[in-house]
């Protein structure tokens, strides 16, 4: 009894070292994701005194809309810091990227009404049909409109990943944070730990599967252009 009882004890510190390691190896990992996209956050004063005949449009990360008529809490504050930018730099281009996969759920078209509605041209906001998730909105932004820099609009605990895989598919971004939100705010960030995790798996060569390659943007054109999925 006495040998089955330290076997017992043996596996159970074992299991406990194991788990102690596991939670370590998670924790370096998002530091790392964390940290490497530190230089290239910046503020909207920073961003504003950019030349603004540079051309580099802002894109804008969805986030869910409710009842397919006005943006979530935290979409919202993505949104106002669009805005916030068009004030000071009113040329700037801003590209919506989010789902649009029904017809019943478009994502983009919410959030284009929302920044026209507060006064930003509709012809300078451009909408990305086809942005599922983080890595689609960039790669499509890479290689389905091709565009080799940006400025990426969204709250901080999402920016890093956002930015790790910008660097991954080699555009030239900065970071643009939104305000963030208490609701739901344990929730999404907990649910970052694991997104940052895979992201960096991606960049190390795990396959983040297909991505959508219809539907693109030609920023010389006018962004009302954008506005109907079928005829892009």
């Amino acid at each position: 009894m006495k040998m089955i009882g330290r076997m017992i004890m043996m596996g159970i510190k074992f299991l406990i070292t194991l788990l102690l390691a596991i939670i370590v190896v998670i924790v370096l990992l998002n530091l790392y994701v964390i940290f490497q996209a530190t230089p290239r956050v910046e503020n909207i004063e920073t961003i504003s005194q950019m030349d603004p005949q540079a051309e580099i449009p802002a894109l804008v990360l969805g986030a869910g809309v409710i009842n397919n008529e006005e943006p979530s809490t935290i979409l919202q504050l993505r949104l106002d810091a669009a805005y916030d930018l068009y004030q000071k730099q009113p040329n700037r281009q801003f590209i919506m990227s989010g789902d649009h996969r029904e017809d019943n759920y478009n994502e983009v078209a919410v959030m284009k009404k929302y920044l026209i509605d507060r006064g930003i041209p509709s012809e300078q906001i451009y909408l990305d049909h086809a942005g599922y998730s983080t890595y689609e909105s960039l790669y499509r932004a890479k290689n389905v409109y091709h565009q080799d820099q940006l400025i990426i609009i969204t709250q901080g605990y999402h920016l890093s990943r956002a930015l790790l895989l910008a660097n991954h598919l080699k555009i030239d971004a900065i970071g643009l944070p939104a305000e963030e939100s208490s609701s739901t705010r344990l929730k999404r960030e907990f649910r970052e730990i694991f997104a940052r995790i895979k992201d960096l798996a991606v960049t190390l060569g795990y396959d983040a599967g297909s991505v959508e390659l219809n539907y693109p943007i030609d920023l010389d054109q006018d962004g009302d252009q954008t506005n109907i999925k079928s005829k892009l």
